[in-house]
């Protein structure tokens, strides 16, 4: 089944942390996002027990801590739906192949 996303005004594009946001590459294409007026979101598998190097990172971005999510470890594309993310960029196939396949979000393989 896939599931629709209503899209208000700008954009929301979300990063995986791990291997994609917490790299170079992964904040310059952030901060292209956010200089295009998109609402950029950290959406992580990390336990929120472990949070600090992801805050570290969002608040050099400034992407406010409301806007940082932790699945702990669930898959991501329930998130999707929930934010209403309309990309999403990660490093891991299988959250990829499965955000694909269960919303309208453009997963996009770092």
């Amino acid at each position: 089944m896939r599931y629709r996303i209503v899209l208000a005004e700008a954009t929301r594009v979300s990063f995986d942390f791990d291997g994609t946001l917490e790299t170079k590459r992964g904040q310059e294409m952030a901060i292209k996002e956010l200089e295009a007026g998109n609402d950029v979101w950290i959406i992580t598998a990390r336990d929120i027990t472990d949070s600090r190097p992801v805050l570290k990172v969002a608040d050099t971005l400034g992407i406010p801590h409301s806007k940082v999510v932790f699945t702990n470890g669930e898959d991501k594309w329930k998130y999707m739906i929930r934010y209403r993310i309309a990309k999403h960029y990660d490093n891991n196939t299988e959250q990829i192949k499965k955000i694909n396949k269960h919303t309208d979000t453009k997963a996009i393989l770092f």
